[in-house]
């Protein structure tokens, strides 16, 4: 990016939600360099569930950058804080939200641990990359499409029809993907993984 001189906009509005075991590295800490370029995104929205508030902020420690930021930003008043997001975003960032959200990982990560040993087991032909942060997983169903002559859109319709919700991949780049949610609880993983071999993956 230097070479180039590129401004970056880094959207690190994952970054409270690391798996154990894990860090996040803010991409303003890289360098003096790319402190100096970088325009990071942050917000409470996605580990607090805040995200109908409107509370994200940015942090960018080039003056010149900022003004120019802050400039658009005042023109267009798009989806500006109001008072009860503002203190929402306050109370987040208090010890007791550090401890929740320590919590919230310990949680997210025994749901993942069990979706994917589940999927490991069950789900022949699925493969993924066990997430290193996040809630979600995103499922490679390519092989087992293939293998079943089923295609991306029957996996979705046959989702709903017995009442499991994933996200279509397409959209994120993954032709033959499905995008899992598992910030739920527990019981509720266990619940859709069984579904999901039962009457999905290996329908009887």
């Amino acid at each position: 990016y230097r070479q180039h001189d590129c401004v970056v906009i880094s959207d690190e509005i994952w970054s409270d939600i690391i798996l154990p075991g894990h860090k996040h590295i803010p991409t303003q800490s890289v360098s003096e360099d790319a402190r100096m370029r970088t325009v990071a995104l942050y917000a409470p929205s996605k580990t607090f569930n805040l995200a109908g508030l409107v509370g994200s902020y940015h942090i960018i420690y080039n003056e010149t950058l900022r003004d120019r930021v802050c400039a658009v930003s005042n023109k267009t008043h798009y989806n500006e804080m109001n008072v009860l997001s503002m203190h929402a975003l306050i109370g987040a960032y208090q010890p007791q939200g550090y401890e929740w959200v320590d919590e919230l990982n310990q949680v997210l990560a025994g749901n993942i641990e069990y979706f994917c040993d589940y999927a490991d087991e069950h789900f022949e032909g699925v493969s993924y990359s066990r997430p290193q942060g996040t809630y979600m997983v995103f499922l490679d169903c390519a092989e087992w499409c293939c293998e079943h002559g089923r295609d991306i859109q029957w996996l979705l319709d046959e989702g709903a029809r017995v009442g499991v919700g994933y996200q279509d991949g397409r959209p994120f780049h993954g032709p033959c993907h499905i995008r899992v949610n598992l910030a739920l609880p527990l019981s509720r993983v266990r619940e859709a993984c069984d579904r999901l071999d039962h009457y999905v993956f290996n329908a009887r």
